[in-house]
């Protein structure tokens, strides 16, 4: 049976979705990925953001201390979202020499970002709707770098079978007494 017309067309689309499904899938099973991912990139990538969080719900006002608005976790968050999904696009584009398509998604993706970024930015926007915006988009630059950084061997937890990186060492046995 062979491939209709149909399926030929969207080729690159139907690789592009299952390359983006195996990236997003395979490092679950990783559990230095997935740490690295929780501790450096959310935790310490996002230190600015839980700081305004922790400020905002636990602040006691005092007559000479007012507490915090949304405002300063507004900018938390449009600060950390461009960056994360630039840098992770950028690592998309420059890496994937053989992957059209990812980095074609790759842009697409910081286009759509740095659109939701003008929308946010304005103070006319309520804080309530920057943060929405801004949250889903944070959401979309932590995926983003999930799929920049799903095949990096430094996260992966490698087969054993492979072998350890350090490769210059000397090969243990010998060959004496070995003969063609």
């Amino acid at each position: 049976m062979g491939v209709s017309t149909s399926e030929r067309n969207f080729a690159s689309w139907v690789k592009l979705g299952r390359e983006l499904r195996k990236r997003t899938v395979e490092p679950v099973h990783h559990v230095s990925f997935v740490i690295y991912f929780v501790v450096a990139v959310i935790v310490f990538g996002g230190a600015g953001i839980w700081s305004e969080l922790r400020t905002y719900l636990y602040c006691v006002a005092t007559p000479d201390l007012s507490c915090p608005t949304l405002a300063s976790l507004r900018i938390a968050v449009i600060t950390f979202f461009p960056a994360l999904a630039g840098s992770s696009c950028m690592q998309l584009i420059w890496a994937e020499d053989h992957e059209r398509s990812l980095r074609a998604f790759a842009f697409f993706v910081i286009t759509i970002l740095v659109a939701i970024l003008l929308f946010v930015v304005p103070e006319s926007i309520s804080d309530k709707s920057a943060l929405v915006a801004a949250g889903l988009a944070s959401v979309v630059a932590l995926w983003t770098w999930w799929i920049a950084n799903a095949k990096q061997r430094d996260f992966l937890d490698i087969d054993a079978s492979t072998g350890k990186k350090d490769t210059s060492g000397e090969l243990p046995g010998t060959l004496d007494g070995f003969t063609v």
